[in-house]
């Protein structure tokens, strides 16, 4: 029997059945339009936000040296910058500065300048250089799925009705008691560019999402212009969608509704006709599905979804101070942004090189693209050895081999040294002919780079000023002129000289560790301003900072409040009882100057400051050091750092375990790119030399790590080497006793998952050239988070000096680490003679 959270549970996972049942309904579903923007109403289409969006992160794609954007506002084009972002950052920092009472530099000005260009000749420049790059963009393909989505609302609708009939018919035909599912569904939908990237978050992980990919990939196939490239293109696909051991690969039954069951059915001409089914599934059964739930459970970083990978390689591989070499390897972090990015850009870089009458450089960049492909297979959780191997030979042939068609012409050294390692077949197998690749490719992108330098010489450009968060700014200035004043105020001496060396000497009773506190600190942690209350109470004192608590509340008041709160303030401390009686805190002068000001039975500002300032200097003069020196204050503090140290070891645990999912997961494309920096970095001896003594430095286990990668790597040689089975074994078993299982505690010696090293270690009489491919991935990961900072150490010292810092630094770990032994064993209770032995072999 099914019922009816059976049926809707089906609905929501995207079962095959449904799916191709809806397929069938093709019929029954009216046609889904997609908008299609033309050179004539692609004017009308700027007073779209969603169009603008999207047209927007076109403009901004890291190709274009002068990126543009649309501002909808103002109805027209600028230059981006992001001044206003740094200065609106800048006035909510200093904002919260000030809230939380802290020292911070006053700022003046929120104004900035923008760059604007003219409408209509903006207008007749986008149609010429940049209209068709757009509508051959990936940015345009999820504007038109965005734009139906937009359309698709929460209420019931034909669609929805259909939807919902098949959802119900499928529990219907298990059950006679089954009733369609109620659907809780919210009211509203956003329509701009997040909400699309909402129910891109809301497909991953399942047959959604390689659909959506399948759709974007027959938007892509269609604006290749060679035979050659679509072909080459349509069997990826293939590939990609059909074969079982892709994470792509689409159900067989929906394959078969589709018509791409067979090989022959993956033909150029006949896959647009597949897309209006894919469209009416996505729309239609997936976007049913993104409505069912709130958008915030969603809801995505912007930068996870999007394509855009602005932090690839932004670290510094190489840390020569050559100015030649910075700026080279600037560029090529550029262009390998450029690459990743190509299909948001409409493929800008690729028809530039096409265009140039350069063969050489048009066969680059196809090289470096189908590289990208060949590489994400290695990050695949369903890892075919025999798909990587067949797409290596495919890109040897194509690209490196002698008589290829579109030869790289790489240097003959090179093309023998990936020939001799092509079999078995590794992720880092063409290094050395992308690195050439790069290269030729540098020459292209500076030659394109120097065209795009004044692309806007037909437009007229002016200066316009504007200011940032002017609501915000207006607030900052407000606290800053109070914070100023009761600065000043805290500066005067209020107190008489008996009293100042009678405050001096309770401050002497404070613990060291506690004379960092004052009054100030104090008040911003509310836990603690209770106990004080409370410490008052008891002295019978607590009416001083009572006193204080209630000026800072008639301070914010105004109009029949502040008048309620003066009189009140006025009748409950203006009087015998407080600060005119004999324990008051002001001295007999200021009780007459405070009772002339106050003469009118109204607490003015500056009385009201000059009061304070004297409730501030009795509370932190006489009472804040008895507190402090109080056994329940130490008592707290004690406490609240035995938590923290004992928290420590859990917040460890769960952070290794978030980069044990990472890991394994595999590495993203611009990780890919950044690693292939980092191994071309580790094949120079003194580099991987300095880098080892630094992980040293900083963990055992780290330059275990390291220890760990170049063994594989060694490994992987032997693979190629053609050695005997006998050598291959013996290598697997001495990585594994050196790695995983350690006689020296621990045993598990570098930074992999568990469940990752079980699996290595169950599989070592299996041998195989992929033995240690997810283990040496999770490695490489922890290196690659420590690389950034050896180079930061390795450009702020000279070479010759390089080497004794690291020895320094490893000195000093070492150092540490025997006090910190001494000091565990001194604090160690004495074993009996029988102990010993039973706790070595716990410990074993």
């Amino acid at each position: 029997m099914v019922t009816r959270s059976d049926a809707r549970g089906k609905f929501l996972s995207g079962s095959p059945r449904l799916l191709t049942e809806l397929l069938g309904m093709s019929r029954l579903i009216p046609d889904l339009t997609l908008p299609e923007i033309t050179s004539e109403n692609f004017e009308q289409s700027l007073s779209q936000p969603l169009f603008c969006e999207f047209f927007n992160e076109f403009l901004q794609q890291p190709v274009f040296v002068l990126p543009l954007r649309y501002d909808d506002q103002s109805s027209g084009f600028e230059l981006l910058s992001d001044a206003a972002v740094r200065l609106s950052c800048r006035i909510r920092a200093a904002v919260q500065q000030m809230r939380s009472r802290s020292c911070a530099e006053p700022l003046r000005d929120n104004r900035y300048s923008i760059t604007r260009l003219d409408r209509q000749q903006t207008l007749r420049w986008l149609h010429t250089h940049r209209l068709a790059f757009f509508l051959h963009s990936d940015c345009y393909f999820e504007f038109r799925l965005a734009s139906c989505l937009s359309q698709l609302t929460c209420s019931p609708s034909p669609h929805r009705q259909q939807c919902d009939e098949v959802c119900s018919s499928t529990g219907q035909r298990n059950s006679s008691s089954a009733e369609t599912p109620t659907l809780h569904t919210e009211d509203a939908l956003q329509t701009d560019r997040r909400s699309f990237l909402d129910f891109k978050r809301s497909l991953l992980g399942g047959p959604g999402e390689s659909l959506l990919e399948l759709w974007m990939n027959i938007e892509r196939l269609k604006t290749l212009s060679s035979t050659h490239h679509k072909s080459r293109y349509v069997l990826w696909m293939r590939a990609q969608y059909v074969w079982s051991s892709s994470d792509a690969v689409l159900d067989e039954q929906l394959l078969l509704r589709l018509g791409l069951k067979s090989a022959a059915c993956w033909q150029e001409d006949r896959l647009p006709d597949v897309q209006p089914r894919l469209t009416e599934l996505l729309l239609l059964y997936w976007g049913q599905r993104f409505h069912l739930f709130p958008s915030g459970q969603w809801r995505v970083c912007e930068s996870v979804l999007s394509s855009s990978v602005s932090e690839t390689c932004t670290h510094t591989v190489c840390t020569c101070r050559d100015t030649k070499a910075e700026l080279e390897r600037s560029e090529i972090h550029t262009l390998l942004e450029v690459l990743q990015t190509e299909s948001r850009s409409g493929f800008f870089f690729t028809h530039f090189c096409q265009n140039s009458g350069q063969q050489l450089w048009e066969n680059a960049v196809y090289f470096c693209s189908e590289l990208l492909q060949y590489r994400q297979l290695f990050c695949q959780s369903r890892f075919d050895p025999y798909r990587a191997q067949r797409t290596a030979q495919l890109l040897f042939v194509s690209y490196l081999s002698s008589g290829a068609q579109m030869n790289v012409c790489v240097t003959e050294e090179s093309r023998r040294c990936v020939l001799t390692r092509l079999s078995p077949a590794f992720e880092d197998l063409f290094d050395p002919a992308e690195e050439h690749a790069l290269n030729i490719l540098l020459e292209a992108w500076g030659e394109l780079t120097h065209t795009l330098t004044d692309p806007l010489h037909t437009v007229a450009l002016w200066q316009e000023v504007r200011y940032a968060e002017p609501e915000l700014f207006q607030m900052l200035q407000t606290l800053y002129t109070h914070t100023q004043s009761r600065q000043q105020q805290e500066r005067r001496p209020v107190h008489t000289p008996a009293e100042g060396s009678r405050g001096q000497d309770l401050w002497a009773k404070v613990p060291l560790e506690f004379r960092r506190f004052r009054l100030d600190s104090l008040l911003q942690n509310h836990t603690e301003l209770q106990h004080f209350l409370s410490f008052l109470e008891e002295r019978s004192a607590s009416v001083v900072l009572q006193c204080w608590l209630d000026g800072e509340q008639l301070k914010r008041s105004d109009g029949a409040l502040l008048e309620e709160r003066n009189r009140n303030f006025r009748d409950k401390y203006l009087n015998s009882s407080f600060l005119f009686g004999a324990d008051s805190p002001a001295s007999e002068e200021q009780q007459r100057r405070l009772l002339q000001v106050c003469a009118a039975g109204v607490v003015s500002p500056s009385a009201l400051s000059d009061l304070q300032a004297l409730l501030h200097s009795r509370l932190e003069a006489q009472w804040l050091p008895l507190f402090l020196s109080s056994a329940e204050f130490r008592r707290r503090q004690q406490h609240q750092v035995t938590e923290v140290c004992e928290q420590q070891p859990v917040v460890h645990q769960r952070r290794k375990r978030r980069e044990a999912q990472v890991c394994v997961g595999g590495m993203s494309v611009s990780q890919q790119q950044q690693a292939v920096c980092v191994r071309r970095a580790l094949q120079d001896p003194v580099t991987r030399l300095q880098f080892q003594q630094f992980l040293s430095s900083v963990d055992a286990l780290l330059e275990n790590d390291l220890l760990f990668w170049l063994e594989v790597q060694r490994y992987k040689e032997l693979c190629h080497s053609r050695c005997d089975e006998q050598a291959l074994q013996r290598k697997v078993s001495i990585i594994i006793s050196r790695f995983f299982r350690s006689s020296v505690p621990p045993a598990l010696q570098i930074h992999v998952p568990p469940d990752a090293a079980l699996l290595v270690t169950s599989m070592q009489k299996t041998l195989g050239p992929y033995i240690f491919r997810e283990t040496q991935m999770c490695v490489f990961e922890e290196l690659l988070k420590h690389w950034p900072e050896f180079c930061a150490l390795r450009s702020s010292v000279c070479a010759d000096a390089l080497l004794r810092v690291l020895d320094q630094k490893q000195s000093d770990r070492r150092r540490s680490r025997q006090t910190d032994e001494q000091s565990d064993s001194r604090s160690q209770v004495t074993l009996t003679p029988a102990e010993p032995s039973s706790h070595t072999d716990r410990c074993v």
